[in-house]
Parts: structure tokens; sequence; C-alpha cells
């Protein structure tokens, strides 16, 4: 059996406030940090902070690894959705997708971070091909579950934040 190489992935919680509260805070990529368990947080590089086209780094750690991203805003609809490319891949339509999604409720929004990857980066591959092949078989699947996991955090970390 082959392991699979695309992910799409998504993590929800029901916050008890507004759509643009809740957009305001997931979209300050600067905060990232505060919700994230692997992003430490970010930093705008060149166009309007926030706004389609504008390009941020990205920076992350887990365990002992760190590592930068370069990202674009590809989509910035308040109240809606926030939606940033991590720019890996050769193609722009490969790149990964990482979003904010949020719905008007009765009792607020319901806010869901998605993760989209058509193929793993290099750096994703590079680090697969240097473990033992017992655990290179299986290191796709372990970051599908610990970016799932990460995930659900970060989204009840915003919801606790923004409900206060």
């Amino acid at each position: 059996m082959t392991e699979p190489t695309s992910f799409d992935l998504h993590a929800t919680a029901e916050v008890a406030a507004t759509a643009d509260v809740v957009y305001r805070v997931a979209s300050d990529i600067t905060r990232m940090g505060e919700w994230s368990p692997e992003c430490t947080g970010g930093e705008w590089t060149t166009g309007e902070p926030g706004a389609v086209g504008a390009h941020f780094k990205g920076h992350n750690r887990f365990r002992d690894d760190t590592w930068t991203t370069e990202c674009e805003v590809v989509a910035a609809e308040p109240g809606r959705r926030f939606a940033w490319a991590v720019l890996a891949q050769p193609d722009p339509s490969e790149n990964p997708v990482w979003s904010f999604e949020i719905e008007p409720t009765a009792d607020g929004c319901r806010l869901t971070q998605r993760f989209v990857m058509t193929s793993p980066p290099s750096r994703l591959l590079a680090i697969r091909d240097s473990l033992p092949p017992e655990k290179a078989a299986t290191f796709l699947e372990f970051r599908r579950g610990r970016l799932q996991e990460a995930m659900q955090q970060t989204v009840d970390r915003i919801k606790a934040a923004v409900e206060g």
C-alpha cells in the first residue's frame, strides 16, 4: 500500500463571538504563536498586511526542528475567510493552502481551520527520505495526525481568547 501524499484536513470550533471579531483575531498572523502549537509567529514582508497578495514569513517549530516559510495571502474576506499559500512548489497551483473559514451561527460563529496539500513540498519529502525505512513508511501519516491535532488546538485557543 502506498502512503497518501495529499492532505485535506480541517478542525472546527463553535465560538460565542461575531464573525468579524473572530476574523480579526484569526487573520492576525503576527499573533499566530499565541494560538498554534507549531507556528511561533509571523511577520509581514511585502504588501498591505492582511490583503490579498501580501507576503509574510511564518516561523515554525516542532520538537527541535525550526523553519520559516514564505507565504502569500490568497483570500481576505473579512468575517468569512482568510487564506494563505505556502510558497513551496515550483507550480503555484500545487502550493499548500491554509485557511480560516468563518460561518455565522445563531450563537456566534463556526471557525474552521483548513489545510490542503496536493503534493508534499521538497522539505517534507527530504525529512521523510532521511528517516530509517520503517519510520519513512509512515512519516506522512504521522505528519497528517500531528497537523490535525495542532489545528484543533489552534481553533480551540482562538475560541478561548475571543470568548475571554
